[in-house]
């Protein structure tokens, strides 16, 4: 994402003092991790048991007639989606029952390799039950990508069926996850799907070819780009956080990456990406170069799966080395006076290079971590991109937490680390 992670203590940073000419574009993103707000909470299981033998009963038919409107979801059959979702003739059961017509008709768009839709008793005084739809969208992972969450009043008929009496999904459930797209589209290609907006599909197929072109340079870094992508066109930011239920300002979610939102409580490997198609009219930056960024952030996350805290001159490092960073006037001016603003290992320990800074100081934490990874490439090959940015990592931003990373790593201590690159930036890369 063209800016992210989490929140910090960046040391090191001089409000007086400009980085140069460096500016940091306005269609700026980040990395959702520690922004969604327990949008991963929802389960397909409950520790709540049924409130007796009609409960029980009425449990078990819910399960058996919703198995098969999950597999007509699969299937695109909306007669047999509703005739497995039967109701009453009360106006609440009319209205929840037309509630889950448009779930289908969003979900059923889709392209799901594998789908289902779990119940589990939710308030058994009052008959309320959690359906939790899930599956595996494509080639693309986890098996359990949430879809939809609704809360239904369910009771068991005289002809012995589970009737929809009601709908009493909160307000901020009701457009979470998948259903925050309208009338969705669905464009593929070996590696990446994009989901779009009816409306969209021209800017889907100009994000699905920014994405194919952005592949070939992620893998000159070293970066494995096999496992398929999932890129979502959101409406607006209002449907960002209507998905994601993550709280952040307009500005920073533009371009981003974010953890595929799924039931188990497991970290998946391989992140989405998420784009906001109004600011496609003119993103005031190349799209290819956006799109790099984005991915590298989609297939690099993982890396930094076994620290609680990412350092964000690294994770963002890797994104500005796949777009194929420069070496600037201001970057050359902050490596010759000291390393004012971004000072070295210290800066290590920064888990978000936007945090209290201004955009001339967040370009510049830009360029020292893109610089940081070309020169490794450069000196050591892609190969050991990965070892080294897990090892600097799971250190400690000192210069002797850094000798036992780098000695691992690379083969050399932080002295001769950084004179390296020092060198290596001030002779313009």
């Amino acid at each position: 994402m063209r800016g992210r992670t989490a929140r910090c203590g960046a040391t090191g940073r001089s409000g007086g003092r400009r980085a140069g000419a460096v500016v940091v574009a306005v269609a700026a993103g980040l990395v959702l991790v520690p922004l969604l707000l327990g949008s991963c909470s929802v389960s397909g299981h409950s520790d709540v048991s049924p409130a007796g033998p009609d409960q029980a009963r009425t449990l078990a038919l819910a399960r058996t007639e919703f198995a098969h409107a999950a597999a007509a979801v699969s299937a695109h059959d909306r007669a047999a989606f509703m005739r497995w979702l039967p109701g009453d003739s009360s106006a609440t059961s009319v209205a929840a029952r037309r509630a889950l017509g448009a779930v289908f008709d969003t979900l059923s768009r889709l392209p799901w390799r594998t789908f289902s839709l779990s119940v589990t008793p939710l308030d058994g005084e009052k008959g309320v039950y959690r359906v939790v739809g899930s599956g595996r969208l494509g080639a693309a992972g986890p098996d359990d990508r949430l879809a939809v969450v609704r809360y239904l009043a369910l009771r068991e008929s005289s002809a012995g069926a589970a009737v929809v009496t009601g709908d009493r999904t909160p307000e901020d459930l009701r457009r979470r996850y998948l259903m925050a797209l309208h009338e969705p589209v669905v464009l593929r290609r070996p590696g990446l799907i994009v989901l779009a907006d009816r409306w969209a599909r021209g800017r889907a197929h100009t994000v699905l070819t920014a994405a194919e072109h952005a592949r070939p340079r992620l893998v000159t870094l070293g970066l494995d780009t096999s496992p398929t992508v999932v890129i979502t066109i959101f409406g607006s930011a209002t449907d960002v956080r209507d998905a994601l239920a993550v709280k952040a300002p307009t500005q920073r979610l533009v371009y981003f990456a974010y953890p595929p939102l799924h039931v188990a409580k497991t970290t998946w490997d391989v992140y989405d990406v998420g784009v906001i198609g109004p600011w496609l009219h003119d993103p005031g930056l190349s799209l290819d170069a956006v799109l790099t960024h984005e991915l590298a952030h989609a297939y690099t996350m993982r890396w930094f799966a076994h620290v609680a805290r990412p350092p964000s001159l690294l994770a963002e490092g890797i994104a500005e080395a796949a777009e194929g960073a420069v070496v600037t006037p201001a970057l050359r001016e902050e490596v010759a006076t000291g390393d004012q603003l971004w000072p070295l290992p210290q800066s290590f320990g920064a888990a978000d290079v936007w945090d209290g800074a201004s955009a001339e100081e967040i370009g510049l934490g830009y360029e020292v971590g893109g610089t940081l990874v070309e020169y490794v490439v450069a000196r050591w090959g892609p190969a050991r991109l990965r070892p080294f940015v897990e090892a600097v990592a799971a250190a400690r931003p000192t210069t002797a937490g850094m000798d036992a990373a780098l000695g691992k790593a690379l083969g050399v201590d932080w002295r001769r680390f950084y004179a390296g690159w020092r060198r290596y930036v001030l002779r313009g890369g």
